[in-house]
């Protein structure tokens, strides 16, 4: 995370550590197919390693890729894009190379295979901030570029998946002290702007490639990450820094703080805080979320809550269990702070190289660490969930799998010829594009109508209308007024963002006079 240019209240304040073990086989399980298990002097958890500050990261739910913004030093900022088969045991270079140059580490060179960056940018009290892949079909211009922004210029950029061309273009929103992207279950796109105390979705600009924002109801103090709440695209989570975790239920945020991690600990300013908030993917279930934050001794710490059993707009303090500790006390920056699930069911974690400017403590070329790092756990402990997360769960390099969800209303009665075709209303589980076509029928003739492609947001309902062609708008006037009695068949399919296609539905009509 970037050095906050609003100071808040620091707050340390010590108390008993819950009594759950942090250990690995103990709270919380090692995916067999992590690249160092069973490698002498390496961690486990380490599925990546050569990360100087990467702040937030997150995946492609088109592709399941792996998009990371990493902070620099005193020359680049990076974007790295990857996906999860490549990033296996893969190494970034830093502090051998920062982006696309010499680091300032060449002890620590070469650095063979290093993961080459997307796109890199000239450092000048910079700090980038990584964001999602446009999967919002309603952002037109936008679908299938990456979104970033710098913390302190605040200027969100859209970049293409090119190494050869990135082609970097602005969007026409600046949000200075931009802290954090976020997704909802529908792929629509949020900001934290830490630096303004505001959260804002973003929706399509007045050209294609441009944006515009929308304010979320409700105040906020430091808003700094963005949780996403599985399968209901009506709710967010929102991290402050200074300790709440928010809960945001249709555009507006609830007065009561869903949690707050500061009587357990916490020590905030600068870089530290509370600096992300994940949903597990069975949270209808379990509801279980787990925080990312440093406490008061700067160590980061990873924790899961359940909510409330009286109360699920709030998580029970009660129900506190401590997944890892990674010793972090001797400089205040670079604690990274991003915590994802991926398609595989397993947490991803991204750290930071312990601080300071050079790697001076030596840990992002070291997998014996947990520092400089993408880490990948199964939150549960043995016994618990079935057997540990692994890429068995999920087509490698992950993405979004699931079809979306699709009701149809098409009256079963309709003057179909005084409407100039078939009135139907459609409603989507995810933002997606209903395609929608037809087939007149009259005796032993069938004639199509055409057809026709909307898109739709996230469980709103959408009138759409199959038209007659000028053939069969001739063929029924002349059907109806010999007294026949005609039909049209329609025929309705979603597909999301990530291609996936809904189960078809098929309505019948009776064509009225």
């Amino acid at each position: 995370m970037p050095y906050l240019a609003v100071a808040f209240l620091t707050l340390l304040l010590l108390v008993p550590a819950p009594s759950a073990l942090a250990q690995a086989g103990v709270s919380y399980q090692v995916p067999p197919d992590n690249p160092f298990v069973g490698q002498a002097g390496a961690a486990p958890e380490v599925y990546a390693y050569g990360l100087r500050n990467p702040y937030r990261f997150s995946f492609d739910r088109g592709t399941g890729d792996l998009l990371i913004g990493d902070v620099g030093g005193d020359q680049r900022e990076e974007i790295d894009w990857t996906n999860p088969a490549a990033a296996r045991g893969a190494n970034f270079g830093w502090a051998c190379r920062e982006g696309k140059q010499a680091g300032p580490r060449p002890d620590e060179c070469p650095v063979p295979g290093a993961i080459e960056p997307l796109f890199e940018y000239v450092t000048s009290g910079s700090a980038v901030t990584g964001g999602f892949v446009v999967r919002d079909p309603n952002l037109t211009g936008l679908v299938g570029r990456y979104l970033y922004a710098d913390y302190y210029d605040g200027n969100i950029r859209s970049l293409a998946l090119d190494f050869a061309n990135p082609d970097d273009r602005s969007t026409g929103v600046t949000k200075s002290g931009l802290s954090s992207f976020g997704e909802d279950a529908s792929g629509r796109l949020y900001a934290a702007i830490h630096g303004g105390d505001e959260v804002v979705r973003l929706v399509a600009g007045s050209s294609p490639g441009t944006l515009g924002t929308q304010s979320l109801t409700g105040s906020f103090f430091l808003p700094v990450a963005i949780g996403t709440f599985p399968e209901n695209p009506e709710r967010l989570f929102v991290a402050e820094a200074g300790g709440k975790v928010r809960l945001v239920v249709g555009d507006a945020v609830r007065p009561a703080a869903f949690l707050d991690v500061v009587p357990f600990g916490l020590s905030s300013g600068g870089e530290r805080g509370l600096l992300s908030v994940v949903a597990a993917p069975d949270y209808a279930s379990t509801g279980k979320v787990y925080v990312y934050y440093t406490d008061a001794d700067g160590d980061i710490r990873i924790e899961e809550f359940t909510r409330s059993a009286s109360d699920p707009e709030q998580a029970d303090p009660a129900s506190r269990r401590l997944l890892l500790t990674i010793e972090h006390s001797l400089r205040s920056n670079h604690n990274g702070g991003q915590l994802h699930f991926g398609s595989d069911g397993c947490l991803w974690v991204t750290t930071g190289d312990g601080g300071g400017q050079s790697n001076e403590l030596n840990n992002a070329q070291n997998p014996g660490t947990l520092l400089g790092k993408i880490l990948r756990i199964d939150p549960d402990p043995p016994g618990v969930g079935g057997p540990p997360c692994s890429f068995s769960n999920a087509p490698l390099g992950g993405g979004d799998t699931v079809a979306p969800g699709l009701k149809a209303r098409v009256p079963r009665r309709q003057r179909v010829s005084r409407l100039h075709g078939v009135v139907a209303y459609v409603r989507c589980s995810e933002a997606c594009r209903v395609s929608a076509g037809g087939t007149l029928r009259i005796a032993k003739r069938r004639l199509s109508l055409r057809r026709i492609t909307v898109a739709t947001q996230a469980s709103r309902r959408k009138r759409l209308k199959v038209r007659l062609t000028k053939r069969s708008a001739r063929v029924l006037r002349r059907a109806l007024a010999h007294g026949r009695h005609p039909r049209v068949q329609v025929r309705l399919r979603a597909r999301d963002g990530a291609g996936n296609r809904s189960a078809l539905v098929r309505r019948s009509v009776r064509v009225r006079r």
